[in-house]
């Protein structure tokens, strides 16, 4: 009974953790009084608008930009080799990589950002869109990872003959990466000479974070004192600032980055896309603020996806069911750029929690990542990382391991859940958690 009293005072005290709590965020949006990007109307503000393209692989032929700039209230038309003079027709990643900000010869995927048009409203610039004629000549398309390691169509001509990428050794023209963590060896030899080996497939299909609100920006340059204001859909505007300067020029502390009122990001908003920089660049251009905003569809094709990982996973036991080892190869589909925005690039995260709550004595674990024509792959929201891994280790147990160790469903893995003991724990892998 004085436990459960004095739990009850430092409920009590705290205020907060454990107790009911009235929200105080909600009224303003309950009243029609959010201030999201596209709420954001600025004196002259003009209004950007993607061509996209409709293959997934192919050679750009010729822009004809003659109808759209013809039609009134259409201020620019831009294409990478407008872009190209300034050294903006490319932009860094945030997992080391490059992407096009506009399609640079050819396009990688559906949907790619072709041209960007600038026009008084957001509806002449649709009108715009459909006015611009692009002459494609359709390529090879390669959608499945390991066929893309096998093929000798080369979908980055940019750095097909480059052998080292920014996380180490290609060995491949469609190869982006190859991380590995644990005892190679020593996970090998476990399985080896075990007594009951299960392995499994999995494959962890490609989703899309999907948030309410698609991504948008406002760019407002003032050239006279020199600086860049920004409002966009961004969960990580001092990323956006650093690469908006890279690619400007404007010093950081020029650059001012606000993140007004977001309707969900999951992930989706982590990354730097093409319409941020290009509204900075028509901005510029133009000496007045232009937005760009772009609808479900666009957000869906062209934004960032997350998973889409091919996990093989190996797992040895004696006969009475002791885990010795587990071995996990992932194929990881990161599409036409390595566009990667998760803080651990999700293959480096999962190296750390995928012996999971087991107490297995040798991992080890591979990451290949893999160029495709699908659009580049992304951030996705972190709570998922542990079912990520929990397919691959409790199915791998269901369908194999229990089994065969004569234990049933399930049940290997669960006789070497840790025990209480000293923290950190030493995970398999090596790591400490």
């Amino acid at each position: 009974m004085k436990d459960i009293d004095e739990r009850e005072e430092r409920r009590e005290a705290l205020k907060g953790l454990g107790c009911s709590r009235k929200r105080v965020e909600d009224a303003r949006f309950t009243q029609g009084k959010g201030n999201y990007v596209d709420d954001i109307n600025l004196p002259g503000m003009l209004h950007g608008d993607f061509v996209r393209s409709p293959y997934a692989h192919a050679r750009i032929v010729s822009i004809n930009t003659e109808a759209a700039m013809a039609l009134p209230g259409v201020i620019a038309v831009l294409t990478a080799k407008d872009l190209e003079p300034l050294g903006l027709h490319w932009m860094p990643t945030l997992a080391g990589d490059k992407q096009m900000v506009l399609a640079d010869g050819k396009v990688l995927f559906q949907g790619q950002e072709v041209a960007f048009v600038v026009a008084k409203d957001r509806y002449i610039a649709a009108d715009a869109v459909e006015l611009v004629e692009v002459e494609y000549e359709d390529l090879a398309v390669l959608v499945d990872p390991f066929e893309a390691l096998q093929s000798d169509v080369v979908l980055r001509e940019d750095i097909k003959d480059e052998t080292e990428g920014a996380h180490g050794a290609r060995t491949h023209h469609n190869h982006i990466f190859t991380w590995t963590e644990g005892d190679k060896d020593a996970t090998h030899q476990a399985i080896d000479e075990a007594e009951v080996v299960a392995e499994e497939m999995v494959y962890y299909h490609r989703t899309h974070p999907c948030p309410l609100e698609p991504c948008g920006s406002v760019a407002s340059m003032d050239k006279v004192n020199g600086k860049l204001t920004l409002w966009g859909t961004f969960q990580a505007p001092h990323v956006v600032r650093t690469v908006a300067s890279i690619l400007s020029g404007i010093e950081e502390h020029n650059i001012r980055v606000i993140s007004p009122d977001i309707g969900g990001g999951f992930g989706n908003k982590v990354g730097v896309y093409p319409g941020y920089v290009c509204s900075i660049v028509a901005s510029i251009v133009t000496g007045v603020p232009v937005k760009w905003v772009e609808d479900r569809m666009e957000n869906l094709m062209a934004t960032a996806f997350a998973r889409d990982y091919w996990m093989k996973g190996r797992i040895s036991a004696t006969k009475e069911g002791k885990i010795t080892g587990l071995d996990v190869h992932v194929t990881a589909d990161h599409g036409a750029f390595d566009a990667c925005a998760d803080p651990t690039k999700f293959p480096a995260g999962f190296f750390h929690i995928v012996t999971g709550s087991y107490d297995i004595p040798v991992a080890h674990v591979q990451v290949d990542g893999v160029y495709t024509n699908k659009a580049p792959g992304g951030r996705g929201v972190s709570l998922f990382l542990p079912r990520d891994r929990g397919r691959l280790l409790h199915r791998t147990d269901d369908r194999g391991l229990g089994y065969r160790a004569g234990d049933g469903r399930g049940r290997a893995a669960a006789h070497q859940l840790y025990q209480q003991g000293p923290v950190p724990l030493s995970v398999g892998l090596g790591l400490g958690v």
